[in-house]
């Protein structure tokens, strides 16, 4: 038998149950006038990825851009400091850390390439199993795929989150092969630029053949016909736009002149005095064409796969990789990278309003970020005033460190090769020793390169991997990059502004320092990310875990890191 007050409870309680309903129903439904608070997943997300963009280049920049750069500018989330907590950055672990969320320690993939315990060189992309397919028989006879990836990424979850009645798709584009295989994972199709034979190519690990919409644009587009076109700037040359210190410098290029107001045929014949489809095709990847044919080929891939009424949904990573290309020859001073940023802005702005003639925006997840920064060329920075800055040969460095352990223990030829900031040892030499010895001949190894001009570090590999620091420090970013038989045995750090490398001419960003590491981040979707500058210090591989969570499906399994602030 039920007391009165317990039979005035059970009276009451349909009535608290409906307004605990209303109250649950309003708490996590979307107000119509109010759509930032309600999370609208994407049906189309697009990652563009500008190979070597550096973060110092936006000061420099910005009041110049009026298309797609400055609409991130203006109306994304922009994180003003963001980086890669990488101490060799480069293309391959710069792509991984914005695809799967973690560092070379847990993916493997250390570099571009990588000199094995043998002696020979290994590619990060090259597996004979997956043979190559379309024109790109002529690049080489190597297959390419990223079975050397250790780890699953953001692809990877995306497509197994379809379902049988909506499939997820993921396509990576790229005009070199390292950017598209690292972000397509095992489970997006990737696609590249075989420069040599003027075609868009990929391998079986992606399609048994190249898909009809892929073989109808190379039919459209031979990059052969744009060989005849003069590279015409953005904006008057005597413009402010290009008004800066060692803007028409050659004196420490790679090439001696300038590739703007000339074809790539003028500029092979009568520059270069190269005029092979392979020259002339590396001269195409370095030009605004490039980025340009890129940037169709991706209007082509969702037209292709995209459908807006369905419920499917598309990631689709573009890899524009020319400043990169180019860069290298010219370093960052020049006329020629900074007009080519100009091209950029405009190609991108151009995009974006065709991505939203396709999908309504509320609808379209749009980021630009880019793999890694670039340092200044090491002469040019001593002119601007670094005194310490120097190019350090890498070749006289080997034979310098060989000449030392043969002083000091009779040995020949104990150090092999160098590849990015790391020294193989022969293998050979070594193991005929005690491992007493061993250990000797590194400690002496990474006390002579202290010694050497322009290397501030040095440590054995294992000793490295070995030691504690704090997340933010330079050291670390050197442990984050260390995985088994693929880093060298001795790695260094240089000093700010001087680069360890085997040419001697041009650049590369090859350390740890803020201008090779410090990259653009900016993510927009309207109603829900846009218009807030971000201070807070962040990281890369924050990135693929962000872009999970907003796209609703699970992060890469290595990755532990946290989403981005204000996701």
């Amino acid at each position: 038998m039920f007391l009165k007050g317990e039979k005035m409870l059970l009276k009451k309680i349909p009535l608290i149950s409906a307004f605990l309903c209303c109250f649950v129903f309003n708490l996590f439904s979307c107000d119509e006038n109010d759509k930032k608070h309600c999370i609208r997943t994407p049906k189309l997300a697009v990652v563009l990825i500008v190979d070597q963009f550096a973060y110092h280049y936006i000061s420099k920049v910005k009041p110049f851009l009026k298309y797609g750069l400055k609409d991130f500018l203006d109306n994304g989330v922009v994180f003003e400091n963001a980086y890669h907590p990488h101490g060799i950055p480069e293309t391959t672990p710069g792509h991984h850390g914005l695809c799967v969320g973690t560092c070379a320690k847990d993916h493997g993939a250390v570099a571009n390439d990588w000199v094995k315990t043998d002696g020979t060189i290994e590619q990060y992309v090259d597996d004979p199993e997956c043979p190559m397919i379309g024109a790109g028989q002529t690049e080489d006879k190597i297959g390419k795929s990223n079975k050397k990836t250790r780890v699953d990424g953001l692809s990877d979850q995306f497509v197994l989150k379809s379902t049988n009645k909506s499939h997820n798709k993921v396509f990576a584009l790229s005009l070199k092969s390292h950017p598209a295989i690292a972000t397509a994972c095992r489970m997006g199709k990737a696609v590249w630029l075989d420069s040599s034979a003027g075609q868009f190519v990929s391998s079986t690990a992606y399609f048994d053949k190249l898909p009809e919409w892929l073989i109808k644009f190379n039919e459209k587009h031979p990059i052969q016909n744009m060989y005849s076109n003069v590279w015409q700037t953005a904006y008057p040359k005597d413009s402010s736009a290009y008004d800066f210190l060692f803007c028409d410098n050659y004196e420490f290029t790679a090439y001696k002149e300038s590739m703007i107001g000339r074809s790539i045929d003028d500029f092979c014949d009568n520059c270069i005095k190269r005029s092979s489809n392979t020259d002339k095709g590396e001269c195409f990847v370095k030009n605004p064409q490039s980025s340009q044919l890129l940037l169709d080929l991706a209007k082509q891939c969702i037209k292709a796969n995209f459908n807006k009424d369905g419920n499917e949904r598309m990631l689709l990573w573009v890899s524009l990789s020319n400043l990169d290309l180019l860069t290298h020859f010219y370093g960052p001073d020049c006329m020629e990278p900074l007009d080519l940023i100009y091209h950029i802005d405009k190609q991108i702005g151009d995009f974006t309003k065709f991505l939203k003639k396709i999908v309504n925006s509320k609808d379209l997840l749009v980021v630009l970020t880019a793999d890694h920064g670039v340092g200044p060329i090491p002469e040019i920075a001593r002119k601007k005033g670094h005194k310490l800055a120097c190019r350090i040969m890498a070749e006289s460095l080997v034979k310098k460190m060989n000449d030392f352990i043969k002083q000091n223990f009779g040995l020949e030829k104990v150090v092999l090769d160098y590849e990015p900031t790391s020294f193989r040892l022969n293998r050979e030499v070594m193991q005929g020793l005690g491992k007493t010895k061993q250990r000797d001949i590194m400690l002496h190894l990474t006390h002579f390169l202290k010694y050497q001009p322009g290397i501030k570090n040095a440590w054995i590999c294992e000793d490295l991997r070995n030691s504690t620091f704090e997340p933010f420090e330079l050291e670390n970013f050197y442990k984050n990059q260390i995985y088994k038989n693929r880093s060298g045995d001795i790695i260094c750090q240089p000093e700010p502004y001087c680069q360890i490398t085997k040419y001697p001419t041009g650049t590369s960003h090859m350390t740890p320092y803020d201008y090779d590491t410090h990259v653009p981040l900016m993510i927009y979707q309207k109603g829900q990310f846009e218009r807030k500058n971000i201070t807070l210090k962040v990281w890369i591989p924050q990135l693929p875990v962000t872009l999970a969570k907003v796209l609703g499906v699970g992060k890469p399994s290595a990755s532990t890191f946290e989403p981005l602030p204000g996701f």
